[in-house]
């Protein structure tokens, strides 16, 4: 019962003008009407009571009607929230259906990537090994070329150092067995320490050479070649006259008959002689030796530069005996046939006999002993 249901049945029991306690319902009080005394008030107080209990009857209806709307409304709520929640739940079970079908693509993306960075790294590991065993390759390659190299190098360095050896024994060329020792020390130098027993002998042995009082080549060869330039311009000897050959009479016998080869022979025989004794003259002051050729001049400027030429390879080898001898060939013919009163033949004999002081003679050092562990033999000397 309500609370309004409570407070109408309290007010009909503390109704004033009764006697005893008042009734719980109608039903109790309608055996009392006969029993009452006839007054005026007792209809009009059944009345009110009625009123009052038809009130409270409406009253409680109408509470129990509003609570039972609200029952309804709250139950409506209750219905529309369970609605919502059933909603919402059906929403995230289908959000969470999508996000565990997509942790479950990134799982399997993520194993695939597992799988093929596993890969990745094998193929990188299989790279490495196969890049070690590249570089292994290549260093045996250049460690074989190096040694090779070192092979070759030293080779050639004892070739080299036999080549200055051979020079400096058979031709005296301490120049050229200089350059052969700088070529052998420049390849003995690419071997590091290897080399340094091979450098130090190269290195005494170019000592040696340097010791050696060397030949001044270039002013041997100048002095030649000077006097080689002033041979077509010396005067020759009074008396002396160049070798003619034209016949005055070939005109005057262009008209003659043709003679026989025997005829033209003796004729060319009977010239010779006469030309011969033409060179041949008698001086107050000397006697003038002839000439070695016939041809007069130009033979004996040829036979001189072979005697220049004679003497510039005496020099060159290291020959003193023939190169003086050579040169005092020379001055001997240009006394003989030309003429020593000119100043330029007097220049020519002067650097003629400056030539002769200067020394050809070449020290010849052994070296080969010195280059021994350069030299493949060593057996050199």
């Amino acid at each position: 019962m309500s609370k309004t249901d409570k407070d109408a049945q309290k007010a009909l029991e503390t109704t004033p003008g009764d006697d005893g306690p008042a009734p719980d319902d109608a039903s109790t009080a309608a055996p009392a009407e006969p029993a009452a005394p006839a007054t005026g008030r007792g209809p009009g107080r059944l009345a009110l009571v009625v009123a009052l209990l038809v009130a409270l009857l409406v009253a409680a209806g109408g509470g129990y009607l509003i609570w039972q709307m609200q029952q309804l409304a709250d139950a409506q709520a209750d219905l529309a929230a369970r609605s919502e929640l059933e909603t919402l739940r059906d929403d995230q079970q289908t959000a969470l259906g999508e996000l565990n079908g997509r942790v479950t693509n990134l799982n399997e993306q993520l194993e695939s990537r597992l799988q093929s960075l596993a890969q990745l790294e094998n193929r990188m590991a299989d790279q490495v090994s196969a890049r070690r065993e590249l570089a292994d390759r290549v260093d045996q390659l250049y460690r074989r070329m190096n040694s090779e190299t070192d092979d070759w190098r030293i080779a050639e360095a004892g070739y080299l150092a036999r080549m200055a050896v051979h020079r400096v024994r058979f031709n005296g060329d301490i120049a050229g067995a200089l350059e052969a020792l700088e070529a052998a020390d420049v390849l003995l130098s690419g071997l590091g320490g290897v080399g340094i027993d091979r450098r130090e002998a190269i290195g005494r042995a170019v000592d040696q050479l340097l010791d050696v009082e060397r030949i001044d080549q270039v002013a041997i060869n100048r002095g030649l070649d000077r006097v080689a330039d002033q041979l077509g311009s010396l005067p020759l000897a009074a008396g002396i006259q160049r070798f003619e050959t034209a016949d005055t009479t070939a005109g005057a016998r262009s008209d003659a008959p043709a003679e026989g080869w025997q005829a033209r022979l003796d004729r060319a025989g009977d010239r010779l002689m006469t030309g011969l004794s033409e060179l041949v003259t008698v001086s107050r002051d000397r006697q003038v030796e002839p000439l070695p050729e016939p041809e007069s001049r130009f033979l004996l400027q040829q036979n001189l530069r072979l005697q220049i030429e004679s003497a510039r390879l005496a020099a060159l080898r290291g020959e003193p005996a023939t190169y003086d001898n050579a040169l005092k060939r020379i001055d001997d013919w240009v006394s003989a046939y030309f003429d020593s009163s000119a100043e330029s033949v007097s220049a020519v004999r002067k650097r003629l006999a400056d030539l002769m002081d200067e020394p050809v003679k070449v020290e010849r050092p052994a070296i080969g002993e010195t280059l021994a562990p350069v030299l493949n033999d060593g057996g050199q000397s």
